[in-house]
């Protein structure tokens, strides 16, 4: 006997038998395009189960967002046949484990009779929706009633209360699933929280969700297809994989922006470097990075900056932001890896014994065993770690004014740098997740016990490892939210320096030529050259080594501008006879009338910048990244901070931590790609 769905996939079968060939498949296309397809099935209002196509997506979309599941009507005749294999079988005095025997190390036993630490409700949900995706393919022995009364307890967000410790992964997550089973059968302590977060009995949940006849009596074989499987493990899996893949992406996003606010050299994202290293991640990564960086406004002041100055900074880029497509590329593989090996898994038939109907037995084998989940947990919590040591090392070189090019120390906002400093907490606490972050990186799965009186002597131990990567995630999510309000601030105050920088530019002109045009007895001087000069001396200083007190002798402005006129005396053989040599008398005017006008322009100006009429606009709005920076600053409130203001960093951190956790961050951060085509460059592009 063969059943209506095995015809077109022993065919599939047959073509790859390995199935090889369909993971290789399934990795087409970009990392981007797959995290949007994601997001997509995340979005939808409904999600059809049938066994055999459901996503991550659509499993986070149940748990968190709590649409309805439908469940595909096609699939009640195979799980119906497979039920009524078993009570046949039983009724011929067929051994089968789980329905003649025992369970576990005592199936040796035969029998004649049918036999706060609570795990999140999201994650229960998303067990659930994976359990009765299995079950629905017909491989289980059980009813469909029972799948139709889990649907509509998820339908009704009722979820059962689950531990959230004490399962090893290895005859499947027996211990949490042994809860869901209780439920259903009515066991007098078992409980579920209802839509409003209120305590149910299972007669009142079965009430409340609208299932009628009762809780369950389990004929053989139906309790241990309801808990000899990995859903548990699996869902949690899948929750914790959505939030990985959407934090790759940004990550991608916020080295873009981290070259942007740093003055970076772009060549670092060219596609022949990464095209010669032959990893798909990695040039996927610099594709991302280069899409945004090309045509920024950023990226072309920073070249007119070089081509000024280019001893100003080193030839390379220091490596958390030259080698950062290198960096994240293997971390993009690894989670995509992982997430297609999740996916694999919720499709999957894994508990046992398996119901094979058409051939008239059961398969004893051991699909419940969860090493899928356990290792790719393993691998994706070791890939966050990297992604949260590469935002700490961007983060220390942005706060650091030794490093950032120009930016205050601390990225501090206020008037007075030694009362101010900044993003200093924000450093630290970046230091402290990264450290639990990279403790957490640290395998799970090496820490197995043999079990259950040796019999399960082997375990996956993959909820436990999903438990971990979930508290990865949140790190990364605290890091992530601290790292990118840095950058909105980092943008912020290259918008403050440009404005500060053409304020003390037409000051510096206007001064010089009111009085160096001019000698001491009246006559008239050509002053261009000089004058052309201190502007230069203007442009190469970085603006905030001297702006909180722009006249201070000690100061480097100051200092160099007095160097520029003495050198313009000096350029003579005539003594103080010559034109040029006059100059020399005119320091001290020059001097005390910058000191007269210049504090006032500046004070002028920064009033300007704090009341949002800045002369010059902020060049983020010329770039691909300002739709991520607008949706910080503008949509979720955030703001420049100094430490005159009462509201500390920490506040805006949480509402970028908040956005992040109810995806509100996913648009704005799709909006500075939705021009990139997938591809790189052409090589032949040049930036200038």
């Amino acid at each position: 006997m063969m059943l209506p769905h095995e015809g077109e996939k022993g065919k599939s079968s047959e073509l790859d038998p390995l199935k090889w060939e369909a993971a290789a498949e399934s990795l087409k296309g970009s990392h981007l395009e797959e995290v949007k397809r994601m997001v997509e099935d995340y979005r939808k209002e409904a999600v059809r189960v049938g066994g055999e196509t459901l996503t991550v997506g659509e499993v986070v979309a149940v748990a968190e967002r709590r649409v309805a599941v439908e469940l595909n009507e096609a699939a009640r005749v195979r799980v119906k046949a497979s039920s009524e294999w078993v009570m046949e079988s039983m009724h011929n005095g067929t051994d089968c484990y789980g329905v003649t025997t025992g369970f576990g190390s005592t199936s040796h036993r035969r029998t004649t009779q049918e036999a706060c630490h609570t795990l999140p409700r999201t994650a229960t949900r998303a067990a659930m929706l994976v359990r009765v995706n299995t079950l629905l393919q017909g491989y289980s022995g059980i009813r469909y009633e029972i799948l139709e009364a889990i649907a509509k307890l998820l339908n009704h967000s009722i979820t059962p209360c689950l531990p959230l410790r004490g399962s090893i992964s290895a005859s499947g997550d027996l211990v949490p699933f042994s809860y869901i089973s209780g439920l259903l059968t009515g066991r007098p302590n078992s409980k579920a929280i209802g839509p409003n977060g209120d305590s149910l009995s299972a007669a009142e949940a079965f009430h409340v969700a609208g299932i009628s006849g009762g809780c369950f009596k389990l004929q053989p074989k139906e309790g241990l297809a309801l808990v000899n499987g990995t859903g548990v493990g699996a869902g949690l899996a899948s929750i914790v994989l959505f939030e990985a893949n959407i934090l790759t992406i940004l990550s991608e996003v916020m080295s873009a922006i981290f070259a942007e606010v740093m003055q970076g050299k772009p060549e670092f994202t060219d596609h022949l470097t990464h095209k010669l290293k032959h990893h798909p991640g990695q040039i996927e990564a610099a594709a991302v990075m280069e899409h945004i960086l090309h045509g920024s406004a950023y990226v072309k002041a920073a070249q007119k900056l070089h081509e000024i100055d280019p001893f100003r900074k080193p030839k390379q880029d220091r490596y958390a932001l030259r080698t950062s497509p290198q960096w994240l590329g293997p971390q993009i593989e690894v989670i995509r890896l992982s997430t297609k090996s999740i996916e694999r898994e919720i499709n999957s038939v894994n508990d046992n014994p398996l119901i094979d109907v058409s051939r008239n037995k059961a398969l004893h084998g051991g699909n419940f065993q969860g090493t899928p989940i356990g290792v790719s947990m393993d691998n994706t919590r070791l890939a966050l770690a990297a992604i949260g040591k590469l935002l700490f090392a961007q983060m220390s070189e942005l706060v650091n004014d030794f490093y950032n090019n120009g930016l205050p120390s601390n990225l501090s906002g206020g008037h007075c740098p030694s009362l101010d400093y900044g993003f200093k907490g924000g450093e630290i606490a970046m230091a402290a997740y990264c450290s639990e972050l990279q403790y957490l990186a640290n395998p799970v799965t090496n820490h197995v016990q043999s079990a259950e009186q040796h019999n399960q002597d082997v375990n996956s131990l993959g909820l436990i490892s999903a438990r971990k990567t979930a508290e990865a995630v949140e790190i990364l999510k605290l890091m992530s939210s601290t790292y990118l309000i840095a950058l909105c601030q980092a943008i912020d105050l290259r918008h403050l320096e440009e404005n500060l920088k053409n304020t003390v530019k037409n000051t510096v002109s206007q001064v010089a030529r009111k009085v160096l045009t001019v000698g001491v007895n009246g006559e008239v001087h050509p002053s261009k050259s000089c004058e052309k000069d201190l502007l230069k001396v203007v442009d190469c200083e970085y603006v905030f080594a001297y702006i909180d007190d722009p006249c201070n002798a000690t100061y480097p402005l100051m200092q160099k501008l007095r160097q520029v006129l003495v050198e313009h005396a000096l350029r003579t053989n005539n003594g103080l006879k010559s034109i040029n040599a006059s100059i020399i008398l005119k320091i001290g005017a020059f001097e005390e009338e910058l000191k007269r006008v210049l504090p006032k322009d500046v004070q002028s100006t920064r009033n300007a910048f704090e009341k949002g009429r800045s002369v010059s606009p902020n060049k983020i709005k010329e770039c691909r990244s300002y739709p991520l920076y607008k949706f910080v600053r503008e949509e979720l409130g955030t703001e420049f901070l100094t430490g005159e203001k009462m509201k500390s960093p920490g506040e805006d951190f949480d509402e970028v931590f908040n956005a992040i956790t109810q995806g509100k961050i996913i648009d704005p951060m799709f909006a500075c790609l939705k021009d990139w085509d997938g591809t790189p460059l052409p090589i032949c592009w040049s930036s200038s």
